[in-house]
C-alpha cells in the first residue's frame, strides 16, 4: 500500500509544471580565478567617497568615475552624502541586478522634505539619474541640487612611465613585452619563511609593497633580498631579433647601501645595485642562442635590501634611448560646456573614455570646486552661490551641475532626470542631444522589476519589508573599487564602506546573505577569497580566518545544486581548510600535542569578537587555544566530507573523519568544564600538552559566552552537554536577552554592559547556533533565535533608517557602523528561511541532491542526505509552501511531523536516521 502511495505521488508530480531549482544558475563566465565579482555592470556604488553612481573605464587601471548628486536647502543647509561618516543619507533601494540604485536623503526627518535620487543603469555606457524631490510639510520649500562629478584613484598610482615612443610601439607591434614587473615572479622564496609564507595578508605577493614611485603602482621591496639566499624567479619571452640586448633593473636601495645578487639562466653573473636613495636603472648584458621562454633568477647575497620595480629588455642603442617621464595622470578635466547650459563633457588625461552629463533644468549653473573636502569646504561655500569657481585648496577637482531653485509648495514633488554618459566625445554629444531632444526615450528605457519577489513573499512576513529592503540596499550597496589584491584591482563587497579593505569572515556573511539575493554573486563572493590549488597563498585572508566561505558553500549547494561550482570550489576551499587545520607545512595552527587549534599567528581575533574577555585578557597567546576554532573548523570538516562524498573522493573523506575524530576528541579530552557547563580556552605548557582551562581571576570559567557553547555547531558534544549549554543559552539570567544571544554569559563576574562585543548582540554566531538547532531538531528554539533577531532588526529599520553592526543589551538599540551589512547578513537569511515562498532551509547536516517544485509551490520533492559522521538523530527542515493549501509531508513513504507558526511555513521533524531518501510534500 505504502508502495502505492509512493508510486502515485511521483505520478502526480511528474505530471504538474516543475519548476526546478539549480539549473544554469551561475554564468560559465564566473568560473575563472579572478578575485573580481564580475558579474556586475562597469557602473555600480563603488565610490570610496560621496553616494552615487561610479564608473570604471578599465578595471586593471584602479581609476573610477563617479557622479553623487547632493541635495540642498537654497542658500542654506547642503547634504553631502559621505560614505565615511553619517551624513543623512540611506541606501533606500537597490533590486538584486543592481541597474537600480536609490539613495534616500533625508531632508526634514522623518520624512518631511526628502530627495530619492535613482541611478537607472539603461547599459555599459549610460546612466540615467532620477531625482525625486517630495515635500510633505505645510510650508513652501526651496531646494537644490548639486550634481557633483570627478575622477578617483588611489595613492599608488604610479606618477611616472617608460616613454611611449617609436622604440615603445616598435616592441609592442613585435609582440615584445616593454616592461616586466617585479611582483609578476612564478617563485619567490625567501631563506627565513614565517607562518605567513603561504598566507601573504590581502593575498598580496610575498614582499609587495605599493609607491607611486613604481611603474606599475608595486615593487618588492619589504626586506627584500636582506637575507642570502632569498631568491626570486621570472620566465622572460626572448622574440625573434630580440636574442641579444640589455636587461635594465629599475631598484631603489638605501643610500650608502649595496645590494648584490647572483644571476642565473638568461644571464650567469653579478646583479649590484648601488643606492642613492632614489629609483635608478642597472644594466647587464645578454645573449642567447634562440628565441624563447628562458627564466631568469635573482639569488641574494644578503648585503642589503632593496626595492625591486622590473626590468626590460633592450638593444644596446634602445637602452639609450630609454627615458622615465611624468605619467599624465590628473584629477583635473578638460571641460566643454554645451551651448544650452545645460550639459558638459569631461576629459581626463590618462583615462581613455571621455564623460558626458546632461540635465532637464534650465534653472542651473555650472560650477568647478577646487578642493579636496567638500564637506567641509563646499558647506562654507553654500552662501557663495554667485561665484562659478570656488577655490579652496585645489587639492581635488570636481565639476557641479547647480540646478537651483527648486520650488515645492505644501504637499507637492517634482521629478527631475539628468544623463550620465561615457564613450568618445562624439558618442556622448549624441547622447546629451537626443537626451535633450527626447528626454522620454530615455525614461522609456527603464527595466521594471519583477513582481516575482513581491509575490513570492508570504503574508505574516510582510511586516518585515522595510527592514528587509533596507539591509539589501545596504549590501548592495557596500562595493568599493579599487581594492588590490593577487596582483590586480578589483570590485568587492565589503562590510561597511568603512571598511575599504578585504574582510574574510565578514565576506562568508555577505555571500550568506548574497544567497538569497543573487546566487551567482554569492558564488562570486565565495570564490574571491579563495585561490587555485597550489598558490602561495591558500587563500585570501584578511581578519579573523574562520571558515565561513565553507557553511557559505554549502548553502549555495542546497539553494542551487550547482555541480560545476561544487566542483569549482572544492579544491579551493580544501586548501584553504588544510592550511587552516595545520595540514600545510607552514602553518602554524595546531598545538603539538593536543592538536587544538589557534589562530593567533594570522590575527589577534578568534572569532571576530574584538574584546570578548578571554581573549582580551590573554597578553601570551602562543601556548593558549580557544574553542570556537576547533569547533568550527570541525562542522568545515563536515561540510567537506559530504561534498567528497557527493565528488566520490574517498580518501578525502577518510581524511575528514580522522582529523573530526582528532579535534572532537582533543575539545572533550581537554576544554570541556564540568563545573560551570562551559567548554573553555586551554591552557598548554612549553612542550604542548594541556595543562588547565583557563580561568578568570576568582576561577571561573573564563569562556562562559558564545565561545564556550560553539561545540553545538559541531554537534560533537554528549546529550547533557548539549542540554547544559542549550541551557545557558536560553535563560535569560544567563546568554538569553529581549534582542537575542548575548556575546557573554550575563552572569560571568567579566560580563560588561559598555563593550563593544561584550554587553551586545551580534548576529553572526547566532545563525550559527540557529543552523546547530537546526541539526539538533530543535525547530522552536531555532525560531525563537530567527524570530527575535527579525523583530529587533524591524523596529531599529524603522526607527532609524540604519542598518546596525549590533545591539546594546542595555538600551536594546542599534549601534556601530549605520550603513552595515557584513556580519548582520543573517537577517536575509532568517526571512527568507521563514516567509519567502520556494525556500527551503536546513542546518548543516541534511544534503540535497536534487529538488523541485511544482510552479505553485504546492508540491516539493527532493532527494536527501545526512550527515553520517554524527550518530543518527531527528533533524528540522524549513520548507516555505503555498500559503493557501494544508500539506502531508513524508520522507520514503513515511508520514512525517510538520508543524507551522503561520500559513505556508512548515518546519518538518526529519526522522532519526543517517539513510538518504527521497522527502515529498503534497497538498491535501
Amino acid at each position: 500500500m505504502k508502495n502505492k502511495q509512493a508510486l502515485f505521488l511521483i505520478l502526480i508530480l511528474s505530471i504538474l509544471p516543475i519548476r526546478l531549482l539549480g539549473r544554469g544558475t551561475i554564468p560559465p563566465s564566473c568560473f575563472t580565478d579572478s578575485h573580481d565579482i564580475t558579474s556586475l555592470h562597469a557602473w555600480g556604488p563603488y565610490s570610496k567617497r560621496y553616494a552615487g553612481i561610479s564608473h570604471i573605464p578599465d578595471m586593471k587601471a584602479g581609476i573610477r568615475f563617479d557622479v553623487s548628486v547632493m541635495p540642498g536647502y537654497y542658500r542654506n543647509r547642503q547634504f553631502i552624502p559621505h560614505v565615511l561618516f553619517e551624513s543623512s543619507y540611506h541606501p533606500w533601494d537597490i533590486n538584486p541586478a543592481m541597474d537600480r540604485i536609490t539613495y534616500r536623503y533625508e531632508m526634514e526627518w522623518k520624512d518631511r522634505v526628502f530627495t530619492d535620487v535613482t541611478y537607472h543603469v539603461l547599459d555599459e555606457d549610460r546612466t540615467l539619474v532620477e531625482m525625486r524631490c517630495v515635500n510633505h510639510t505645510t510650508a513652501n520649500q526651496n531646494l537644490v541640487l548639486n550634481l557633483m562629478a570627478y575622477i578617483d584613484y588611489e595613492r599608488e598610482q604610479p606618477r611616472n612611465e617608460i616613454t611611449k615612443d617609436q622604440i615603445w610601439q616598435q616592441m609592442t607591434t613585435e609582440g615584445q613585452q616593454t616592461w616586466y614587473k617585479a611582483t609578476d615572479y612564478i617563485l619567490n622564496e625567501s631563506v627565513r619563511k614565517s607562518p605567513q609564507y603561504n598566507l601573504v595578508y590581502d593575498g598580496w605577493k610575498r614582499n609587495e609593497e605599493a609607491t607611486s614611485e613604481s611603474l606599475s603602482g608595486f615593487v618588492l621591496g619589504k626586506g627584500f633580498g636582506k637575507e642570502k639566499g632569498d631568491r626570486v624567479v621570472y620566465e622572460v619571452n626572448i622574440l625573434p631579433g630580440r636574442e641579444k640586448g640589455i636587461l635594465g633593473f629599475r631598484y631603489n636601495t638605501p643610500s650608502g647601501k649595496t645590494a648584490t645578487f647572483r644571476l642565473k639562466g638568461l644571464v650567469e653573473g653579478e646583479l649590484i645595485l648601488k643606492g642613492q636613495g632614489k629609483y635608478l636603472f642597472a644594466q647587464l648584458p645578454y645573449a642567447c642562442k634562440s628565441p624563447g621562454i628562458y627564466r631568469l633568477e635573482l639569488s641574494s647575497e644578503g648585503t642589503s635590501e632593496t626595492a625591486l620595480d622590473g626590468f626590460l629588455l633592450r638593444s644596446e642603442e634602445e637602452m639609450k634611448e630609454l627615458k622615465i617621464v611624468s605619467r599624465p595622470l590628473s584629477f583635473t578635466p578638460e571641460m566643454r560646456v554645451g551651448k544650452s547650459k545645460q550639459d558638459f563633457v569631461l576629459t581626463y588625461e590618462g583615462c581613455d573614455k571621455a564623460y558626458g552629463i546632461a540635465w532637464n533644468y534650465k534653472e542651473s549653473e555650472v560650477r568647478t570646486i577646487l578642493d579636496d573636502n567638500l564637506e567641509s569646504f563646499f558647506r562654507k561655500k553654500t552662501h557663495d552661490h554667485v561665484s562659478t569657481r570656488l577655490v579652496g585648496n585645489k587639492q581635488w577637482h570636481y565639476s557641479n551641475a547647480f540646478l537651483r531653485p527648486i520650488v515645492l509648495a505644501p504637499e507637492t514633488e517634482q521629478t527631475l532626470y539628468a544623463l550620465v554618459c561615457a564613450g568618445t566625445s562624439q558618442q556622448i554629444n549624441e547622447q546629451i542631444q537626443n537626451f535633450h531632444t527626447s528626454p522620454e526615450t530615455f525614461i522609456a528605457q527603464i527595466r521594471p522589476d519583477s513582481p516575482d519577489a513581491e509575490n513570492k513573499i508570504l503574508s505574516e512576513g510582510k511586516k518585515y519589508k522595510f527592514g528587509q529592503r533596507m539591509l539589501q540596499a545596504a549590501l548592495l550597496s557596500n562595493i568599493v573599487y579599487p581594492v588590490h589584491t593577487q596582483g590586480e584591482y578589483i570590485r568587492h563587497f565589503t562590510p561597511g564602506k568603512n571598511w575599504n579593505s578585504l574582510y574574510t569572515w565578514d565576506s562568508g556573511f555577505i555571500a550568506l546573505g548574497l544567497i538569497d539575493v543573487d546566487v551567482t554573486k554569492a558564488f562570486e563572493c565565495i570564490r574571491a577569497y579563495t585561490t587555485p590549488a597550489g598558490s602561495e597563498s591558500a587563500f585570501i585572508h584578511h581578519g579573523t580566518p574562520l571558515p565561513i566561505q565553507m557553511y557559505a558553500y554549502y548553502d549555495l549547494w542546497n539553494n542551487s545544486q550547482s555541480k560545476e561550482a561544487l566542483q569549482f570550489l572544492y579544491p579551493r576551499l580544501k586548501q584553504f581548510f588544510d592550511f587552516m587545520v595545520g595540514n600545510s607545512a607552514y602553518s602554524s595552527t595546531r598545538m603539538k600535542e593536543t592538536g587544538l587549534l589557534r589562530t593567533w599567528d594570522y590575527f589577534y581575533n578568534s572569532g571576530g569578537w574584538d574584546d570578548y574577555p578571554p581573549q582580551h585578557a590573554l597578553r601570551d597567546k602562543a601556548s593558549v587555544t580557544p574553542v570556537v576554532t576547533s569547533a568550527y573548523y570541525i562542522r568545515a570538516a563536515k561540510i567537506l566530507r559530504l561534498v567528497a562524498r557527493e565528488m566520490g573522493l574517498k580518501k578525502d573523506v577518510k581524511e575528514y573523519d580522522q582529523l573530526i575524530h582528532r579535534l572532537t576528541s582533543a575539545l572533550q579530552s581537554y576544554a570541556w568544564d564540568e563545573e560551570s557547563g562551559y567548554f573553555g580556552y586551554v591552557l598548554h605548557d612549553a612542550d604542548g600538552k594541556a595543562k588547565d582551562i583557563y580561568r578568570y581571576k576568582d576561577g571561573t570559567n573564563f569562556n562562559k559566552g558564545l565561545d564556550g557553547v560553539s561545540p553545538l555547531v559541531a554537534n560533537i558534544s554528549s546529550k547533557e552537554q548539549t542540554e547544559r549549554m542549550i541551557g545557558h543559552v536560553f535563560s535569560p539570567k544567563e546568554m538569553w536577552t529581549p534582542v537575542g544571544i548575548s556575546t557573554v554569559d550575563q552572569s560571568a563576574p567579566y560580563y560588561r554592559a559598555d563593550g563593544y562585543w561584550n554587553g551586545a548582540v551580534w548576529f553572526p554566531h547566532q545563525w550559527m547556533v540557529w543552523k546547530a538547532l537546526l541539526d539538533l531538531g530543535e525547530g522552536e528554539k531555532a525560531y525563537q533565535i530567527a524570530n527575535t533577531a527579525l523583530n529587533t532588526w524591524e523596529k531599529e529599520c524603522e526607527e532609524s533608517y540604519y542598518t546596525f553592526e549590533h545591539f546594546i543589551i542595555s538600551s536594546q538599540r542599534g549601534a556601530g557602523w549605520h550603513q552595515f551589512s557584513g556580519l548582520s547578513s543573517p537577517i536575509l537569511n532568517w526571512f527568507a528561511a521563514y516567509y519567502r515562498i520556494g525556500k527551503v532551509t536546513t542546518g548543516f547536516e541534511v544534503w540535497i541532491s536534487e529538488e523541485q517544485f511544482t510552479d505553485e509551490y504546492s508540491q516539493y520533492r527532493a532527494k536527501i542526505a545526512f550527515d553520517d559522521s554524527s550518530a543518527p538523530h531527528e533533524r528540522t527542515m524549513l520548507v516555505c509552501m503555498k500559503p493557501e493549501k494544508r500539506y502531508q509531508v513524508k520522507f520514503n513513504g513515511q508520514v512525517l511531523k510538520s508543524s507551522s507558526y503561520h500559513p505556508g511555513l512548515l518546519e518538518i521533524t526529519l526522522p532519526s536516521t543517517n539513510k538518504p531518501g527521497t522527502i515529498a510534500i503534497v497538498a491535501l
